[in-house]
């Protein structure tokens, strides 16, 4: 199994299991254009940052809002396109069809391309500007049917929770380690394949909790990818921690 994730994480075609389809042409061209546009928008938005933030130089308006401009904002924020179709072909060889919660929308391009493979994709935003330019963004392409979205803190999201439970969850909202650990604590029963923590290397502090993580009972297996960490339940492994190239 381990192998066959490694192989669809590969960015050559030649490396990709055998089976595995590369994402729609038509629907990728149309989100990339989406992602052009917020590249060089001259609108800006008022973030509201619930997490650590950018490291980026922040400016504010007259009420002391952080204001930035898109083109900055996606300059930033957005994942390459190259390690989203990674992350594609991933979702597919876990499974052809399941959940995935994203926590931290941004702009929603990361987003727009997960809704192509097959899995339903759950996302949370604390910023509402942002997330009405996500949603924009899934209307114009028309993924936008594949989507449910949520503005708000994370907390507030996961104690009004019910039975929910989601095949993949993905934290990229939040770039402080207590949170993030507290985050992943919450929802890891909740988590029923595995978690993936973005940006473990964006400071010491988020390292250190990336280190807390991976050697927590629960997680019987943990890999690292591009700045990415793996958690996997896999009770049925024997306990490892890898590190794809």
């Amino acid at each position: 199994m381990l192998f066959q994730w490694g192989k669809a994480l590969q960015r050559q075609p030649q490396h990709w299991p055998e089976g595995c389809t590369p994402s729609d042409p038509e629907m990728t061209r149309r989100i990339e254009q989406w992602r052009a546009s917020l590249l060089s928008s001259e609108d800006t938005v008022s973030r509201t940052d619930l997490g650590a933030g950018s490291r980026a130089h922040k400016r504010t308006d007259h009420d002391g809002k952080d204001v930035r401009r898109v083109a900055e904002l996606a300059q930033n924020s957005l994942t390459p396109l190259a390690d989203v179709q990674s992350l594609v072909r991933w979702l597919r060889t876990v499974r052809p069809e399941g959940r995935f919660l994203e926590l931290g929308t941004s702009l929603g391009v990361t987003t727009a391309h997960l809704a192509t493979s097959g899995w339903h994709i759950d996302t949370w935003e604390g910023c509402s500007d942002t997330l009405r330019l996500a949603q924009e963004c899934w209307k114009a392409v028309g993924c936008d049917a594949h989507i449910t979205a949520k503005q708000g803190a994370f907390n507030d999201h996961i104690a009004a929770l019910g039975e929910d439970v989601w095949d993949v969850v993905y934290l990229d909202g939040h770039h402080r380690g207590d949170a993030t650990l507290n985050l992943a604590k919450a929802l890891a029963p909740r988590t029923a394949v595995a978690m993936v923590v973005d940006d473990i290397a964006w400071s010491r502090d988020m390292y250190r909790a990336w280190e807390e993580l991976r050697m927590q009972d629960g997680w019987r297996v943990t890999f690292t990818w591009r700045g990415r960490g793996f958690l996997l339940k896999a009770p049925e492994m024997a306990r490892q921690h890898l590190r794809l190239a």
